[in-house]
């Protein structure tokens, strides 16, 4: 349960920044292109931060990194909630609270592997991913309301609640016992299989630049939905209210998702990349209806608005699932998971910082329609290069001679 703690603190902020985007949007004065600058600030510094804090936690142990991200997290929310009174002190104070997600993220990783036996970590991996859609459902059922109803520092101050959560359960944990660093086999030995399955050859990790590029090109639509789901609905004529509501539904969704991927996992050879390839192919047929039914709604007519929330829905699935499922990939091959899990989050880092603000600044050229087709198109390249990234590399040296 840390571990899923941690995870979910993470995300907090840019979570709760697009939830509440129409009334952040509406008192700080912003639109489209400030929410996507303020968002990619946020992914960003997490991008440049996390190979650092990776390595840095590998070495030091999860309770060191476990402390620092909550209360750099912790910071964050609270600045914002209590002094922020303009764009510029938003996108400062997600920029900061971006270093608390490149240490929370990598240390819910090394946790896992340090406490969990091998055979069981892919359940426990899969069940700690379900966090960021865990938050988005319960939060998007809840907090706009209360925005609309208080005002949307009450919303914001309520998500302080998880990184003191998260220093309590450090606190708790260690009165255990528990190990406080990953010990990992080197690299190409294979993880463990459960009892009665063939054990495999040894697992080659996935080669690295297709796989952080990969990242980069598919968090795109990741960090995109979770900025922009709510502000598409509401162009589409979807009340406020109700487009929070389907993008807690879409999240809840995930999170199922997102634990039988884990468990399946289990049961899979390590080198099995097809669960994360067919996951990735539904996510791009998911934004592309996103983006045909934005195109359509200009016509006033309600099948096309039906299709957006029916994408965007779908897109907060499959959008939050793979990027798990590729993780789970990367970990279990990996020597060290902190590090693994910081140039993982190099290139997803990378392409959150420059999704949502080239999402801002397609839409506000052309239209939404137009910026969700370059979505659809980074997420179905992104699958052309994991599944280049997992060949072995006699296979590419003879497909490239």
């Amino acid at each position: 349960m840390l571990a899923f703690a941690l995870l979910a603190t993470s995300v907090v902020m840019p979570s709760l920044v697009g939830l509440l985007s129409v009334d952040l949007g509406n008192d700080l004065g912003f639109g489209d292109a400030g929410l996507g600058a303020a968002v990619s600030a946020f992914w960003l510094v997490t991008a440049i931060a996390a190979p650092l804090a990776g390595r840095w936690v590998d070495a030091r142990g999860w309770p060191v990194g476990a402390c620092v991200g909550a209360l750099l997290t912790a910071a964050g929310l609270a600045t914002c909630a209590l002094l922020v009174h303009s764009w510029l002190g938003l996108l400062v104070v997600l920029a900061v609270s971006g270093i608390g997600y490149a240490f929370c993220s990598p240390t819910s990783n090394i946790l896992v592997v340090a406490v969990v036996p091998p055979r069981r970590q892919a359940s426990i991996l899969g069940f700690k991913q379900t966090a960021p859609p865990l938050l988005m459902a319960t939060a998007g059922a809840t907090l706009p309301a209360l925005a609309h109803a208080h005002g949307w520092r009450w919303a914001v101050a309520l998500g302080l609640l998880l990184p003191v959560g998260v220093l309590v359960g450090v606190r708790r944990l260690l009165a255990t016992g528990v190990p406080v660093r990953s010990a990992r086999p080197s690299a190409g030995v294979a993880a463990p299989v459960p009892d009665g399955l063939p054990t495999p050859e040894p697992a080659a990790p996935l080669r690295a630049l297709p796989v952080v590029v990969a990242a980069g090109l598919g968090t795109l639509s990741v960090a995109t939905v979770t900025g922009f789901a709510v502000f598409t609905l509401v162009s589409v004529d979807v009340a406020p209210v109700r487009a929070a509501a389907v993008v807690a539904v879409g999240s809840l969704a995930a999170v199922l998702a997102r634990v039988a991927a884990g468990r399946f996992l289990d049961s899979r050879p390590v080198e099995d990349l097809a669960p994360v390839l067919v996951v990735m192919g539904l996510a791009a047929l998911a934004l592309a209806m996103v983006a045909t039914g934005t195109f359509g709604s200009a016509g006033g007519d309600g099948v096309w608005r039906a299709l957006v929330v029916a994408g965007v829905a779908l897109s907060l699935v499959t959008a939050w699932t793979w990027p798990a499922l590729l993780l789970l990939m990367v970990v279990r091959r990996a020597r060290g998971p902190g590090a693994a899990s910081g140039l993982l989050q190099l290139g997803s880092g990378i392409g959150s910082a420059v999704g949502p603000v080239g999402f801002g600044l397609l839409s506000g050229a052309g239209s939404r329609g137009w910026a969700w087709l370059v979505m659809t198109a980074a997420t179905a390249l992104a699958m052309v290069l994991v599944a280049r990234a997992g060949r072995p590399v006699r296979a590419v040296v003879a497909a490239e001679g």
